[in-house]
Parts: C-alpha cells; structure tokens; sequence
C-alpha cells in the first residue's frame, strides 16, 4: 500500500535499531565517507549488511558519497564493484557525475536520486530518466503541489519526506574537525557527540559533512490529505538521530499511515504528542506549504494559520 524507508550509516546501527517499521533501507552515511564504518565507503561490511536488509524482507539501497571529488571516484568504483552479485534493489546518488560509474559497474540497477541532488523541475527528472534514474527526492524547498506536478508529469518515482531533521547544506570538508580546538581529533570521537549551531532564532544540527534543520519536519497532521494525492513513497528523515528516535517515528508514522489508508479512527493528536517528545528545537512543515522552513502549520487550527511547535 505504501513504502516508508529511511537511511541507516553502518553495521553497528543496522544491527542495535529496531527497524520493523520500515519497507525500504538506504544503507550508508552519503555526507561523509569518513564516517565510522560507513557502508557508503567500507566495502567490507556491505555483504552483511545487505544480507541482513534483505533476510529482514526489506529492500536495501546502498546510498554513495554525495559530494565526491574526482580523487573520490577510483574508491567509490570499488565499492560498487564489491556490491556486484548482491541482491540490492538500487543505488542512491546525489552527484550526476556517478550516473555514468554506477552504469559502467552495476548494469542496469535502479538509480535513485538522493536530496543534494537538487532536482527542481519535471523536465530534469525527464533527463534523468533516460540515464536511468527511477526515483527521485525532491529538493526540500519544493512545496506539495510541485511535488505532485512532478509525480503527474514525470514516469519517475517521487520520494516524499514525513519527519525529521531537514539536510540543508553539504560540503566536501568537515567544520567539526576542522574546529575541534583542543578536542580528540578522530572521526569516531567526534561523531558520537551532538553537534548544534545556533545563530539568534537559527538553530541547525551538523553531521557528517552536512548541516540539517534544527527543528523536525512534521506532516503527521497532515496524512490524510497527503494520501489523497495518491503519494505513496515515504521517507524518513534520520541523520544523526539514536535507535529511540527511529523506532519511535518509524512506528507512529506506520501507524498512522495504515489507519489513514484503511479508513480507520485517526487520532492526529495523540501521534503529535508522540514525536513532539523527540523534537529538540520544535517541529515544521519545511516548505510543503510555501512557508520559510521554519513555521508548522495545523489543520485543527481554524483559519489554516501557522503555528509555532516547540
């Protein structure tokens, strides 16, 4: 009836999360290559880690790098080359310098088009198809009309986004190693910990090589309109985010999808409390309602008004 997939960065993970909620898992970290035991660069955790997906009946994606550089390449064919023979359901890029690479390596594997990819149009997902992209997330500023203009006017499969911590900017260097004065220095170290830059009424969260929004996208609300459309792809969001916090909006937002869908009670309310424990800095809508990012919009409140969550 419907797909919900979410991203999860290495072995460790994979093995501690309680992942039942979810149909689809991208496997691998694609902000950093650095990132510890990432199966987006360490080859020699990937055949477990699909066999685990896949023993679980769900299907796994492997997620690349997505900001590499042409030093990046020569390691990134590797790693394709050490999938080869894996039963994965397709590969996520963000860069369309890979389109090429995953072809050359893996054949006519699915290839879906990850967030940095920043896909705004119907006519580039048309292009994309013909390289052989079948799904695709939309850039996050895109509001729900264009996202349903894209599914009705493109043949590719469109990604939409529930919850969790909106991905806004990526770079090619770490900010956290390049300023942990007087701090341990290694990856491992440093990731454990949480990062928040906060700037007046700003607040984002780093991980990796990224920066995501400090408050939680929401749309829990908002299902079923969101189902009307027809949509059926969903994701969450789940960078740098612990095993409570995945469990627990995998399994509200499976909940209350399959409610919605068989037309049973929807208690919006009660699912709203729920994730609202896990949002640090509060909750919004990004910019599915042609909104800054920032504010949440209610449909319980009269008059469609934005409402501030925190």
């Amino acid at each position: 009836m419907f797909e919900l997939s979410t991203h999860i960065p290495n072995l460790d993970s994979l093995r501690r999360y309680d992942l039942s909620a979810y149909d689809g898992i991208y496997i691998g970290d694609y902000t950093c290559p650095r990132h510890p035991g990432n199966f987006s660069s360490d080859k020699e955790q990937l055949s477990e880690g699909v066999e685990r997906v896949k023993a679980s009946g769900k299907k796994c994606y492997l997620s690349l790098y997505a900001a590499p550089r042409n030093s990046d390449l020569p390691w990134i064919r590797e790693v394709l080359s050490a999938t080869k023979g894996l039963p994965l359901d397709g590969i996520e890029i963000h860069n369309l310098g890979l389109l090429r690479l995953v072809r050359e390596v893996m054949g006519e594997i699915p290839i879906h088009l990850g967030v940095f990819g920043n896909l705004y149009t119907d006519e580039t997902a048309r292009i994309l198809k013909g390289y052989g992209v079948e799904r695709i997330f939309p850039n996050s500023e895109l509001s729900l009309d264009e996202i349903v203009y894209l599914r009705d006017h493109t043949p590719i499969q469109v990604v939409v986004p529930l919850h969790g911590k909106i991905p806004l900017t990526i770079s090619t260097n770490c900010f956290r190693l390049e300023h942990a004065v007087g701090e341990a220095t290694s990856c491992e170290e440093l990731c454990k910990k949480e990062y928040w830059f906060n700037r007046e009424s700003w607040c984002l969260k780093g991980v990796g090589r990224a920066y995501l929004s400090g408050k939680d996208l929401c749309m829990i609300e908002h299902l079923p309109g969101l189902l009307r459309t027809g949509l059926r792809c969903f994701y969450i969001y789940s960078l740098g985010e612990n095993e409570e916090y995945l469990a627990t909006i995998g399994g509200v937002y499976r909940e209350a999808l399959s409610r919605v869908l068989a037309g049973e009670r929807y208690s919006a309310g009660h699912y709203l409390s729920m994730v609202k424990a896990l949002a640090r800095i509060g909750m919004c809508n990004g910019y599915y309602f042609g909104m800054s990012g920032q504010a949440y919009l209610s449909p319980s409140v009269e008059g469609q008004e934005a409402q501030g969550i925190s």
